[in-house]
């Protein structure tokens, strides 16, 4: 039962001393690489698709339109602020081109509402209990929605687990590629991992679409009352031992 699966997170989202150390080496191990790679000054890798494509890779974001994405969309638009809802959008956009780019295959309307439903756990909606990790309120949060609109059990399943699993520092392809892309997507924008791969007429196009509307402010806000609320939760761990508010600042967007 790996860090940050939905059974894992059942039990609270709380981690034991063993996976507190487990996340803390992996963190350093992490960032040490990243600051290696700066230090030789690494270049992206070769773009395929989308330096064939230029601005028109933007068609691929729009919205996925069956009952699923719908929902998601509607449920995020009235449930959470919109600089909240922006980074749901943004999530999407970033992770949509990074699949395009590595050129996988995925179901793009479970993608959509994972993106867009993600951080529920951070609105009134899905605040308590307040002792509970905010990605399994979020999950919890985004099944029933989905569940309304007529989602079979393994498509709730899969949006679920992606939402418990999107604060890791990795997800692989192989724990489902909507996860994969959820994590990466939200990465992104959130601390400008891999920011690196993608143009920056692309990412213009996304952020003029869907502004950040002091994100960084925002979302520090929350990261910084998740701590509190839960201190040994994965976000514990990361505002309280590995800087991950500076990291956030740190984002090479402007807000």
């Amino acid at each position: 039962m790996g860090i940050g699966t939905l059974d894992w997170t059942r039990r609270g989202g709380m981690l034991t001393l063993n996976e507190r150390w487990r996340l803390t080496l992996a963190a350093i191990g992490k960032r040490a690489r990243l600051h290696k790679a700066a230090r030789a000054g690494e270049t992206p890798a070769a773009l395929k698709l989308l330096d064939r494509l230029g601005l028109g890779a933007l068609d691929y974001i729009e919205q996925p339109w069956d009952a699923l994405a719908f929902a998601a969309s509607t449920a995020a638009q009235e449930l959470q602020p919109q600089w909240l809802s922006n980074h749901g959008w943004r999530t999407y956009a970033w992770g949509t081109l990074l699949a395009l780019d590595g050129n996988l295959e995925y179901d793009k309307n479970l993608f959509f509402a994972a993106c867009m439903l993600h951080d529920l756990g951070l609105t009134p909606h899905a605040a308590q209990p307040a002792d509970q990790c905010f990605t399994l309120r979020s999950a919890l949060a985004a099944r029933s929605i989905l569940q309304r609109a007529g989602a079979s059990p393994a498509q709730l399943d899969c949006v679920a687990q992606a939402i418990t699993l999107h604060p890791n520092l990795e997800v692989g392809i192989e724990q489902g590629v909507e996860a994969h892309l959820l994590q990466a997507g939200a990465a992104f924008d959130v601390v400008g991992q891999r920011s690196h791969e993608l143009p920056a007429a692309l990412q213009a196009g996304v952020l003029g679409r869907h502004p950040r509307l002091g994100f960084k402010q925002s979302f520090c806000a929350c990261m910084q009352m998740q701590a509190q609320a839960t201190p040994n939760s994965r976000m514990g761990l990361y505002v309280r031992r590995l800087g991950f508010l500076t990291l956030i600042q740190q984002a090479p967007f402007d807000e």
